[in-house]
């Protein structure tokens, strides 16, 4: 399908992010070793039990007969996963202007997810492990029509969060997760809205057009294992901004499209 039949079906200035999981890991899965081996009672942690006993009378004349076996799981330390990124439909209908164009529409499911499985705390409260950090980056390309015009990272500038004063038009919300052993891939969608947790931080003013990754959000010594959902249902929480080289280089009914690459980073990982 060509990028104009594409973005006839989404929008004029859409960016495409890479949806699909992505994990950091530092070293290849292990061998996995028994749960039971060594608990008391167990004498075939992959097999079973031998009760073999009758059933006992009892008063009202039914019969009973009680036996035990066992269940037992062990964790490790996780993985850092890019798990999806949101695409920006900015529409096709724009009047040519040197203004900030939001995007069409609230987008329930417009999320960066962020899982991050690396925690090893000691403490069920989870109040006492180790804190982990990553980065969250992102580069916009040149917009280029289907015609092969093209509006350069001078010319058409995608901005993250653009805005000098007041709360972040980008949310923080744990994300609900919708997938399952036998489902998976599915996106997560916001849960409640909520202010940030300590240790993330949320970049404002960041124009990702051009040739160098920019940084959108981070986390620094974060405590909440699990998911984070970065929400841009907010219209503005990406805009697109042409200069005035742009706008005399616009070609009337011709379709924009960048492609944005995300980085996620983790120094250290483990």
């Amino acid at each position: 399908m060509s990028i104009k039949n594409l973005s006839k079906a989404a929008s004029a200035l859409a960016l495409v992010g890479v949806v699909a999981p992505f994990l950091v890991q530092s070293v290849g899965a292990a061998e996995p070793s028994s749960a039971l081996s060594g608990v008391d009672g167990v004498t075939d942690p992959s097999g079973s039990e031998i009760i073999d006993s009758a059933a006992v009378s009892q008063a009202d004349g039914t019969g009973k007969i009680t036996g035990k076996s066992y269940a037992g799981i062990g964790f490790e330390s996780g993985d850092l996963i890019l798990y999806q990124v949101p695409n920006f439909d900015f529409s096709l209908n724009n009047k040519i202007s040197d203004s900030a164009y939001p995007m069409m529409k609230a987008g329930a499911s417009r999320m960066a997810v962020i899982v991050d499985n690396r925690y090893t705390q000691t403490s069920e409260k989870n109040t006492a492990g180790t804190g982990y950090s990553w980065q969250l980056s992102g580069m916009a390309g040149d917009f280029t029509s289907s015609n092969s015009h093209t509006l350069n990272a001078n010319e058409a500038q995608l901005f993250i969060n653009k805005h000098d004063s007041g709360d972040s038009l980008i949310n923080y919300t744990k994300p609900i997760n919708h997938n399952t052993v036998d489902n998976t891939g599915n996106q997560y969608t916001p849960g409640t809205l909520t202010s940030s947790p300590d240790g993330l931080s949320l970049e404002k003013n960041v124009n990702i057009s051009g040739t160098e990754f920019k940084q959108i959000a981070s986390a620094i010594d974060s405590k909440l294992p699990g998911a984070t959902g970065l929400d841009f249902s907010n219209t503005k929480s990406a805009q697109v901004v042409i200069t005035a080289g742009g706008i005399a280089k616009i070609v009337a009914g011709d379709d924009y499209v960048s492609t944005i690459t995300w980085n996620l980073t983790a120094n250290p990982l483990h």
